[in-house]
């Protein structure tokens, strides 16, 4: 039998390349507005008395926040007040972001490489935007629009409540991308963005790329101990994670 020729469109066409954004640390920095909003909801329905001692909310899932509380404090049955707990959550985070607006700051860079990659992927359709975070899904809306961010520019999400842990959150992702583009994502084209070793650990757990920002409460040389395949103080010079992207 004769090989197949081009034309016979044997090869596959090669996905694009998926960023998967985190949002505290990485996107913007609230000023400590959702630990506010969630130490006063907690004091409202558990009282005065309660502690957060080594809780470390960097990286960490939202729901997850909420079990480690439970676990410290030693509160019964604590899985069946996390609903009440989200819904109050929302309300006082929305709150709080209106409150202290002022205390609110975008990370360097982020606007411009936004605008540019949504251009990218409108016009040559070789990247898809995502976001892979810890946040509750109706907080992410409430923190991006409080900096201007579009999140209806992020086609593909991954959220706090969709996944136990941080890792668990890629495959939620790749799924999503999967259904958008009708590929398999290949692993080496799937680049996480974030500020933490948590966002470094989430991404080599399923084959993909790190791409670390030295934005939040992590430095250039921890990130880099962690792993990251790449390490920048911040995006407001592009070009690393242009340059990721085009050698995937």
């Amino acid at each position: 039998m004769a090989a197949p020729h081009a034309s016979d469109h044997s090869a596959r066409a090669a996905p694009p390349t998926l960023l998967l954004f985190d949002i505290d640390g990485t996107i913007l920095k609230s000023g400590g507005a959702g630990m506010r909003a969630m130490y006063r909801v907690a004091e409202r329905m558990f009282g005065e008395d309660h502690k957060w001692d080594g809780i470390n909310p960097a990286g960490n899932l939202d729901p997850q926040i909420f079990a480690e509380f439970v676990a410290l404090n030693r509160i019964e049955r604590g899985h069946d007040h996390h609903q009440r707990f989200h819904d109050h959550y929302v309300d006082e985070l929305r709150r709080e972001f209106e409150a202290s607006h002022h205390l609110v700051r975008v990370m360097p860079g982020i606007h411009e490489v936004f605008t540019l990659l949504h251009h990218r992927a409108r016009h040559r359709g070789d990247v898809v935007l995502g976001l892979l975070t810890g946040n509750y899904t109706r907080a992410v809306p409430i923190k991006l629009g409080a900096v201007g961010v579009d999140v209806s520019w992020f086609t593909v999400t991954a959220y706090g409540d969709e996944g136990r842990t941080r890792p668990d959150l890629m495959p939620v992702a790749l799924h999503k991308f999967h259904r958008l583009t009708g590929l398999p994502a290949d692993r080496r084209r799937v680049i996480v963005i974030g500020d933490t070793p948590r966002d470094v650990e989430c991404a080599h757990a399923h084959g993909c790329v790190a791409l670390a920002v030295a934005t939040g409460g992590h430095g250039v040389e921890e990130l880099t101990a962690a792993g990251a395949d790449v390490v920048v103080r911040d995006l407001a010079d592009p070009s690393p994670l242009l340059a990721l992207i085009d050698r995937a």
